[in-house]
C-alpha cells in the first residue's frame, strides 16, 4: 500500500501545480497540464476503490472522491477555470489526502 500512498501523494502535487496554473490565469496552458493530471489520476481511483472494498474498517470513503471528480468534471464543462481549480484544491485534494492519511 506504500506504493498507492506515494501514487496518491504524486497526484496531489500535480493538481497543486495545476490549480497554482489556473490561479495564475495560464488557462490554456493548466487545462493541458490537467488532461495528464487526471490520466495520473486514473490511475490510482481503481486502486482506492479497491482497497475501500477489502479495507471497510479502514474508512477510506471512495465515494467521496468519486462525487468530487463528478463536480470537477462539471466546472471543466462550464470552462469555469476558477471553479475547477476551487473544486481540484478544496475537494479533491482534501478527498485524496484524507484517502492517503486512511490507507495503513
Amino acid at each position: 500500500m506504500d506504493n498507492l500512498k506515494k501514487n496518491i501523494e504524486k497526484v496531489i502535487h500535480e493538481i497543486d501545480d495545476v490549480v497554482e496554473m489556473f490561479y495564475q490565469q495560464k488557462t490554456r496552458e493548466a487545462y493541458t497540464r490537467l488532461d495528464s493530471v487526471l490520466a495520473d489520476l486514473l490511475q490510482v481511483v481503481d486502486p482506492i476503490h479497491g482497497y475501500a472494498e477489502e479495507h471497510p474498517e479502514e474508512g477510506v470513503d471512495s465515494e467521496s472522491l468519486t462525487d468530487a471528480l463528478k463536480e470537477t468534471l462539471s466546472a471543466m464543462e462550464e470552462k469555469d477555470a476558477i471553479l475547477t481549480a476551487d473544486v481540484l484544491k478544496y475537494e479533491v485534494n482534501e478527498k485524496l489526502e484524507t484517502i492517503m492519511n486512511a490507507i495503513r
